[in-house]
């Protein structure tokens, strides 16, 4: 009995309907009933293009593993290009299936075909030469439409940057692809923002994210398109999750200010000015002030992790100054906590010190708030400058890219075209050149509160973020306890009260020293 398998396929290249995988099965069943064959199987890829090699095809390609390829002796294709419009992929292909499985390749369209002669084989690596030259003009007609709106506003596929949604407009006669803001996305946006200003890290914006439910731009793309979302490498309606990289990633991309890019870079236009695809989300001095906050939270090197302790980057270890980690136990009912080395036992150096929390805690509260209580609370602004550099280094590399591809012939047809761009590149870097860099800064604008005023409202995540951002060090070893910057001596305090009106005030346990 011959055991035949099926292979239809139907071209994304082509835009061809569904009707066609349809009649292509319709055309090969009549052949198998007339010649009482039997079915074993049908590999149908659909929206699979010509050019893909047949062993890589989802549905074929498990028919041609060692694993399948006893299932069946014939396979049977209605035309040539349903099997490969690629003439390497089809001679390889038969060489393999023909010549080494000894199995027989049958084209509808012309079933006299012998693969197993050398003329049946010259035949139809000549039929594949024409599919071949169609697939390479259609992808030269892909490539010179891409090209050409490549510098427009249009959108040329592909997933949007967050913030953004494609949406179709008829434009001269056809219907163009652009890129409008997505008033929920543009919330979550803001929202980051905000976030990162304050002082959050990139990773507890990523976990508020994903406590939220917050989709990414890929899941999001996903839903759009009716489909489920779907993590890497885990089931389907599993979401992707939000990490500090990607956190930090897209409150970098210039796309938020609706740049256009190519291969991850800014296309700039013969102006040299980026290639707007949609509405900035950010004004330009939102902008600079986020970018000053992320290049700032980038450098810090106290990073708040889940699970960390209540005081972690403010409590240090005073025997080899590695960072304290907050530890706890229950016995008997009781909550014993401790802050611990965060080296030891794994370097040699320290004794491994561990000091009580609560005590810790309270001589931080109390020696952070004579120190600054009665001082007024600043914020930071961020100041927007005026540097054209990035832009300026952009310029200057196109202008000597297209000196090059002078040089190397690229231009020899447009001359006019050459000389009108390298014009206006030259124009907009003298332009930039001339003008004055002033950088951008932060300032400390006061808030009307004092940091006493300010601590009775802050919850514990609220006060350790305080007290890094004022620069507070407490370094706890056996028996010491070190205070940086160092709190107010006791006189220092005594004069204060004194100004204030007040005499007899006790002032044991305000000084740093030794712990008691």
């Amino acid at each position: 009995m011959r055991r035949v398998l099926f292979a239809e396929r139907i071209s994304a290249d082509r835009g061809e309907r569904s009707e066609s995988i349809e009649s292509q099965h319709d055309k090969l069943s009549q052949r198998a009933e007339s010649e009482g064959v039997t079915v074993v199987g049908v590999a149908r890829d659909l929206s699979v293009s010509g050019d893909v090699d047949p062993f890589q095809r989802k549905s074929l390609g498990p028919w041609l593993t060692e694993e399948n390829r006893g299932k069946w002796d014939e396979l049977w294709v209605t035309t040539q290009d349903r099997l490969s419009r690629n003439d390497e992929h089809t001679h390889d292909f038969l060489r393999q299936v023909v010549r080494q499985w000894h199995k027989r390749v049958v084209i509808l369209d012309n079933p006299n075909l012998d693969f197993h002669t050398p003329a049946g084989r010259a035949i139809a690596y000549v039929q594949s030469i024409g599919p071949a030259m169609e697939l390479d003009r259609i992808r030269t007609r892909i490539k010179d439409s891409y090209d050409r709106r490549r510098f427009t506003a249009r959108w040329t596929g592909g997933i949007p940057p967050f913030g953004y949604v494609p949406v179709k407009r008829f434009v001269d006669g056809r219907t163009a692809t652009f890129l409008e803001q997505d008033s929920d996305m543009v919330r979550v946006l803001r929202y980051m923002r905000r976030q990162i200003l304050d002082g959050r890290s990139f990773f507890s914006v990523a976990k508020a994210l994903n406590e939220a439910g917050e989709h990414t731009a890929r899941d999001r793309a996903r839903i759009r398109r009716g489909k489920p979302v779907k993590r890497r490498g885990a089931a389907e309606g599993v979401p992707e999750r939000w990490s500090e990289t990607t956190v930090k990633s897209l409150l970098g991309d210039p796309a938020l200010l609706g740049h256009k890019k190519h291969k991850g870079e800014v296309l700039y236009d013969s102006e040299g000015k980026p290639v707007q695809v949609g509405e900035p989300i950010f004004t330009d001095e939102e902008w600079q002030e986020l970018q000053a906050a992320v290049e700032a939270r980038s450098q810090t090197k106290v990073r708040r992790v889940n699970g960390t302790s209540p005081l972690y980057g403010v409590v240090w270890c005073g025997e080899c100054g590695s960072k304290a980690f907050h530890k706890g136990s229950i016995h008997s009912g009781v909550e014993y906590r401790y802050y611990v080395c965060g080296a030891w036992p794994k370097e040699d150096r320290c004794r491994g010190v561990s000091v009580r929390a609560a005590e810790v805690e309270g001589w931080v509260e109390v020696n952070f708030l004579s120190r600054y209580g009665e001082q007024p609370v600043t914020e930071k602004v961020w100041v927007p400058g005026t540097d054209n550099t990035r832009e300026l280094e952009d310029v200057r590399k196109r202008i000597d890219r297209l000196r090059r591809d002078s040089v190397a012939g690229l231009w020899d047809d447009d001359q006019e075209g050459f000389l009108s761009l390298m014009k206006s590149l030259m124009s907009r870097r003298d332009e930039l050149a001339a003008e004055p860099v002033v950088e951008g800064h932060w300032s400390d604008v006061p808030t009307g509160q004092t940091f006493q005023e300010l601590w009775e409202g802050l919850d514990l995540e609220g006060k350790r973020q305080q007290l890094i951002k004022s620069g507070y060090r407490v370094e706890v070893g056996r028996k010491t306890f070190k205070v940086t910057p160092e709190p107010l001596s006791w006189e220092e305090w005594r004069e204060r009260l004194k100004a204030r009106g007040e005499t007899d005030v006790n002032c044991s346990g305000l000084g740093g020293g030794s712990m008691r």
